[in-house]
């Protein structure tokens, strides 16, 4: 349903539709005149939604065709808000009206105010249907060529998406990392080897200096003892990275606020220690003058790397420790026809005849810049069509060849993006909301490009589910990095390339679609009305700037220009990160936001929500991720008035209201800390019948009153709950004074009357310091399981073969401190079941592991992990495990290099005779 969606390309045109045909419905009883203007308007709404998705793959429309499409972007969501305020109005009162008397008196009232509302849009759509008309009639004027380039609806070669699993596997950077080693290894000019060495990769943007310094960190980087990779980008907060260099490191002492203690404390800390510090993306000498006062001259062989794109950076970091400027090359002809074409085929050897010629050329084009023949290669990576690869090549701007820079760049980025559908172009122009280098996390991503109504609706799936597959499309055409996987390879984190970055925030300014405050460089048009709003460190709100009818505002760290809520009455969607600055006071107005869906804090000033919450009737989520200091986080008992609140997210010192039963519509409930809530909130969490997650806590509180009694009814309402929708259950704590967890005990949830109401659970997580004696064999009840994580002391044979019979159980992690019998093995065989796991995870920092895998074991199986402190095995039986491609091992206590290598030898054999050849990575605690 892409006509629902608001759109980069479209607008609001989408959801005017839908809210056009709603407004004819019987429920808003409008008059006769004014349905036959509605209806006009739906139907130029929709040619209008029609001709703007065929000229979003026109590449480069012409002046009067882009101020048109400006036009009616504009127009859309003027309209929606009109007809959301109409709504709104109509709406309000029509719940939680008196009785007898005085309900006459209301009702009257309520039908004056209506009758006067409906007036009110007669008028509103006179003035829209005119606007409209003028704006219609400009239509007529532009002609577009309807040689257009047809959008792919193919998926992406899921080969393509192999090409992430390693560095190393990068094509061309064997060469580059050995000089770049030998530069490190070598003596400083006039000093002897163990002084402190610097050097500087430098080359223009999208060449891969990171990519080379990411890798020689993770490989010669291993021996040092103390290392950091930290990125200073080209608007630095230099205390932010002076912070993380001493996190990274190890320093454990309490972290200075000011650049200079910084410095003094990490120069004494790494005065005498042999380090490896990565300092990527210096873009000015003044930035790295402040940085480098932090490393003294030692005697200890340290080293530092930095990247640059500017060769007198470079020089500056390397000179003042006689150290070296390493140029980083394009790659070579044959280098980037390998890359090129093994993104595309999975080997260069599969290339068609009638593809190599076309394809001299656009390597010839794309001039031995990796990022630009990767983004090409995931363009061409569904289609073998030589007519549209000939079109690729002919889109590539000239000058590519002579100047890899970022202009060539830019236009190669440019037909990558009007390659996308118009949802995927709305959800990579949404990336210019985020702040230069930002680490940015999928899930809220994702749940960002549900909030801003970005991802179609389609039978079968939910939004969520939806955004991954958008997420995943973007992956695979490379226009984002990951940064951070799961055990299972699902990318957690990712960023942005600079370069992406730049193209992104030039499309998206251009089409109005953010406004960016505090971005060097980056200043909005006075004459636009901003939409969203992005504010960032130290920005100020220009004078005249028009943030009345901003939809969202997400406001990024410290020092911003903070505007009234007053002033923002349009928003639907408000977020705070890394904002210590923001206090009580900035939210006192926040009831005015009266269409507001999406409320988000993370690690703010904020200690207390005024009472004028309640004005939120439309609040879907509220996410607080932030500690209201000694005596917790205050929400007022209004809250439980949100009827429409699907997604609760609370810090663990928040005391919620009595009254939480009433909340019907919740889906998400996380944070919530047992101990010190009241009874009566412990007994209507039962309530929730809709509940699908819910994440409780057993932590130290000083208002601990009746534990007893709220861990059996908090136990009691779990098992109410999991009797209706309850999917995905989250249990922590046990972990603080032992006397406040006398009562405590796992142990309330795995008896069998519990186990037997649990039984529709697909996800079941016990991080629980109390852990059980054993599996209960009533466990077997869980049939429905599909992710299992749980902590107890001792896993023996019985108990691994009662989950083993678990049949959905595809993820299990296991927290133990004995895996397997003294003198013994647990043996796992095919008799044992684990039939669908593909993921699994065994030990702890002082296990001792006793484990074998036997032929046919875990046929599914495709990730191991094994934490331990001690074996006394030769034989893990890890080649029967059939489908295995990654394992890792985490060995904490191997101190002499024999004991570690007695440990590592064994299953090092084991994965070099594996016929898969699974990837297996070591860390030696």
């Amino acid at each position: 349903m892409e006509k629902l969606l608001f759109s980069a390309v479209t607008g609001a045109l989408g959801p005017v539709l839908g809210k056009l045909g709603a407004l004819l419905g019987e429920e808003y009883k409008l008059v006769k005149e004014v349905r036959g203007k509605i209806m006009f308007l739906e139907a130029e709404v929709e040619a209008m939604h029609a001709f703007l998705l065929k000229m979003s793959r026109v590449e480069e429309p012409d002046e009067q065709a882009r101020c048109w499409m400006k036009d009616v972007r504009e127009l859309s969501y003027d309209i929606h808000n009109s007809i959301d305020d109409f709504m709104l109005r109509v709406d309000n009162g029509e719940s939680g009206k008196p009785k007898g008397f005085k309900g006459f008196i209301k009702r009257s009232v309520d039908l004056l105010t209506k009758t006067k509302t409906r007036r009110r849009i007669g008028k509103e759509v006179r003035s829209l249907e005119t606007l409209v008309k003028e704006v219609a009639e400009r239509r007529g004027r532009y002609k577009i060529d309807d040689n257009v380039s047809k959008a792919s609806n193919a998926t992406v070669d899921p080969r393509v998406c192999a090409m992430y699993k390693d560095l190393s596997e990068l094509v061309g950077i064997a060469g580059p990392t050995a000089e770049l080693v030998n530069l490190l290894n070598s003596g400083v000019a006039g000093a002897p080897l163990q002084q402190l060495k610097v050097v500087s990769i430098v080359g223009f943007g999208g060449l891969g200096k990171t990519t080379l310094a990411r890798h020689v960190y993770d490989t010669h980087g291993k021996e040092f003892h103390y290392r950091a990779f930290v990125s200073v980008s080209r608007n630095p907060d230099v205390v932010m990275v002076l912070r993380s260099i001493l996190m990274q490191v190890g320093y454990h002492g309490p972290l200075p606020k000011d650049a200079q203690c910084l410095i003094d404390a990490m120069s004494t800390f790494l005065h005498d220690k042999r380090y490896f510090i990565v300092v990527d993306d210096v873009w000015d000498v003044q930035t790295w003058n402040i940085i480098k006062c932090a490393f003294s001259k030692s005697s200890c062989s340290s080293r530092i790397i930095t990247t640059t794109r500017v060769s007198e950076v470079a020089k500056a970091c390397s000179i003042s420790y006689g150290g070296d400027v390493y140029n980083l090359r394009p790659l070579s002809i044959v280098d980037s026809e390998w890359l090129f074409l093994q993104r595309i085929f999975g080997s260069p050897k599969e290339c068609p005849p009638h593809l190599k010629r076309v394809s001299d050329k656009i390597l010839k084009k794309c001039g031995g810049l990796p990022l630009a023949i990767i983004s090409i290669s995931g363009l061409l990576a569904t289609n073998s069509e030589e007519d549209q690869w000939e079109q690729v090549q002919k889109s590539i701007g000239h000058g590519l060849g002579s100047n890899p820079g970022v202009e060539g760049m830019m236009r190669i980025l440019s037909f990558s993006y009007f390659d996308l559908s118009p949802c995927l172009k709305s959800c990579l122009l949404y990336l210019s909301v985020f702040p230069e280098d930002a680490d940015i996390w999928k899930d809220d991503l994702v749940r960002r490009w549900i909030w801003e109504g970005i991802i179609p609706e389609e039978n079968g799936q939910t939004l969520y589910e939806l955004g991954e597959v958008c997420f995943n499309e973007l992956i695979n055409r490379s226009l984002i990095h990951p940064t951070r996987r799961m055990s299972d390879g699902k990318v957690m984190s990712f960023r942005v390339h600079d370069l992406i970055l730049d193209f992104v925030i030039a499309k998206s300014k251009e089409q109005n679609f953010v406004t960016l405050l505090g971005v060097p460089g980056v200043n909005p048009d006075p004459q636009m009305k901003a939409r969203r709003l992005s504010l960032q460190s130290g920005c100020k709100i220009p004078t005249g700037l028009d943030l009345s009818k901003a939809r969202s505002l997400v406001c990024f760290g410290v020092s911003f220009n903070m505007p009234s809520l007053l002033v923002l009455k349009n928003l639907r969607v408000l977020e705070f990160y890394e904002c210590p600055e923001l206090e009580d006071h900035h939210v006192a107005d926040i009831g005015n936001l009266c269409h507001l869906k999406h409320l988000r804090f993370e690690r703010t000033g904020i200690t207390k929500f005024p009472e004028q919450i309640v004005e939120l009737k439309f609040l879907e989520t509220l996410e607080i991720f932030t500690r209201g200091g000694e005596e917790g986080f205050v929400i007022p008992s209004t809250l439980c008035q949100l009827q429409r609140l699907t997604h609760l997210v609370i810090p663990e010192c928040t005391i919620l209201p009595d009254e939480i039963g009433s909340m019907q519509a919740l889906q998400v409930l996380e944070g919530i800390n047992v101990f010190p809530q009241s009874s009566i909130f412990c007994q209507q969490l039962g309530q929730l019948t809709n509940l699908r997650t819910l994440r409780i806590q057993y932590q130290e509180y000083d208002v601990c009153d009746n534990i007893e009694g709220n861990i059996k009814e908090t136990v009691s309402s779990i098992c109410k709950l999991a009797k209706t929708n309850l999917y995905d259950l989250y249990v922590s704590g046990g972990y603080g004074r032992d006397s406040l967890f006398d009562a405590f005990n796992i142990e309330d949830f795995l008896d069998e009357s519990c186990l037997f109401a649990l039984q529709g659970l697909r996800t079941l997580d016990f991080d629980c310091h109390v852990a059980p004696r054993r599996i209960p064999t009533s466990m077997s009840l869980l049939a429905n399981l599909q992710a299992l994580s749980i902590m107890m002391l001792v896993i023996n044979q019985e108990g691994m073969e009662i989950l083993g019979g678990l049949p959905a159980l595809r993820r299990l992690s296991l927290d133990v401190e004995k895996a397997g019998p003294e003198g013994g093995q647990i043996r796992i065989s095919s008799l044992c079941g684990f039939h669908s796991l593909t993921n699994f995870r065994i030990g702890s920092y002082n296990c001792i592991l006793r484990f074998i895998f036997e032929a046919g074991s875990m046929p599914k199986l495709q990730t191991l992990r094994f934490i331990f402190s001690e074996t006394d095995q030769l034989d893990f039986g890890i080649q029967h495990l059939s489908s295995l491609t990654y394992m890792s091992c985490y060995c904490r206590g191997a101190n002499g290099a024999n004991t570690r290598q007695q440990l590592m030898d064994p299953i090092e054999r084991e994965i070099e005779v594996h016929p898969n050849n699974p990837t297996l990575e070591w860390t030696l605690g």
